[in-house]
């Protein structure tokens, strides 16, 4: 027998709907994105950052302070707009299949809570062919710094190869390698009217989600790439290249410190990543223990949008 469509009706579905993304939303577990991200409110149609990694350090105050004035250099990151939209015949309201609905409804949750993961990944993805504030790839063989003296100098954050790519990413300072800003929080808006166009023209109702925002490359100090093979060797050498990143006065800016230091992998590289950071012995060398020095530096993250 079918269901009348009424208000009341279509009330209880949308309530319904409406608590299944929530749930959907709730469901996540934390996401990776807001470890790896410097995470903003926007207020406007886009944000302004600065370019600078960090101040010019500490010193012995002797005689009068010395001003480093900070450059002016920005770099600015327009909002998006991002919607997902699904639609349900009239008969299965009149059909009383609501329990077809809401799992459709719990999986939108999910997408939208998910989606700054995806983003932020395809910056990972495409960072060494991404040109960015500095005039260099995001993942790069020769970034402008600073040597031991203050004067000019190049660092990589890139190891070139044809491997699966892997990710080290120094979490613990305040500004981070991506930016996730948001606009205005995803939500799920229900078109269950009997009056409107869709009902009339298609004969279905319609509920999507929609929200602005934007991800965006962040400061590359706090990021390095890898395209060779995942090794010792080559996890160590990523690792001791972030340590030679400097302030303007030729001090060490402290990158990749093991306590905030995050091993990025594709699913096919966590069982390696996982076992480098916390085996005492390399997992590659069969023929004898070799003990593992990158044991204890950095956590492995899986992330299946790498995939």
């Amino acid at each position: 027998m079918a269901t009348a469509i009424t208000f009341p009706t279509l009330q209880t579905v949308n309530d319904a709907i409406s608590l299944a993304y929530e749930l959907g939303q709730l469901s996540v577990a934390d996401s990776i994105y807001k470890s790896i991200s410097f995470v903003s409110k926007s207020t406007g149609d886009a944000e302004v950052y600065p370019m600078f990694a960090g101040t010019a350090g500490l010193r012995e105050w002797v005689g009068d302070r010395v001003v480093h004035q900070l450059g002016l250099e920005t770099f600015r990151l327009p909002n998006k707009t991002f919607e997902e939209t699904i639609s349900v015949r009239r008969e299965d309201i009149e059909d009383d299949r609501l329990g077809l609905l809401t799992p459709v409804a719990q999986q939108l949750g999910i997408d939208a809570e998910i989606y700054p993961d995806l983003l932020i990944a395809q910056l990972l993805k495409n960072g060494h062919n991404s040109t960015i504030f500095d005039g260099q790839n995001f993942f790069d063989v020769a970034h402008p710094n600073y040597s031991d003296t203050g004067g000019a100098a190049t660092v990589a954050n890139y190891q070139a190869g044809s491997s699966t790519s892997w990710y080290l990413i120094d979490t613990s300072k305040v500004w981070r390698p991506f930016i996730w800003q948001e606009r205005r929080p995803f939500k799920i808006i229900p078109k269950f009217s009997m009056t409107d166009p869709s009902v009339f023209w298609d004969n279905e109702f319609v509920w999507g989600v929609d929200g602005r925002g934007a991800a965006g490359y962040g400061l590359w100090h706090f990021a390095s790439r890898s395209d060779a093979p995942m090794n010792q060797a080559n996890l160590l050498a990523a690792w001791e290249t972030m340590g030679q990143l400097r302030r303007q006065d030729g001090a060490p800016m402290g990158v990749g410190a093991p306590r905030g230091l995050k091993l990025i992998v594709p699913r096919a590289l966590y069982a390696t990543a996982r076992a480098y950071c916390e085996n005492p012995f390399d997992p590659l060398v069969t023929t004898n223990l070799t003990p593992n020095a990158f044991q204890g530096i950095a956590t492995a993250v899986q992330n299946d949008w790498l995939n």
